[in-house]
């Protein structure tokens, strides 16, 4: 295997690396806006009864950290295929 090819699994993998980091910052964000803004007490229970709707970062934050998951296992694939290339 050339170097050129090397370095490409290298620098593939860096960049899912750093999406991945990415997704991840932002997912903790969100899980700690979603926490913060939280319906609790008589909010909470007009939810659960469908008279208001939980706010947006509530209902976008298991979108988010799903999103985080599969980049994180992308990312964790990317990186030992690279290895595994490497080591050819």
């Amino acid at each position: 295997m050339t170097e050129e090819n090397e370095n490409k699994h290298d620098k593939l993998a860096r960049r899912v690396e750093d999406v991945a980091m990415t997704t991840s910052l932002v997912s903790a964000a969100v899980g700690v806006g979603a926490s913060v803004v939280a319906p609790t007490g008589l909010t909470a229970v007009g939810i659960a009864l469908g008279i208001t709707s939980a706010p947006f970062i509530v209902t976008a934050a298991p979108v988010v950290a799903v999103a985080a998951t599969v980049t994180g296992v992308v990312s964790g694939s990317v990186y030992f295929y690279a290895r595994w290339k490497n080591r050819k």
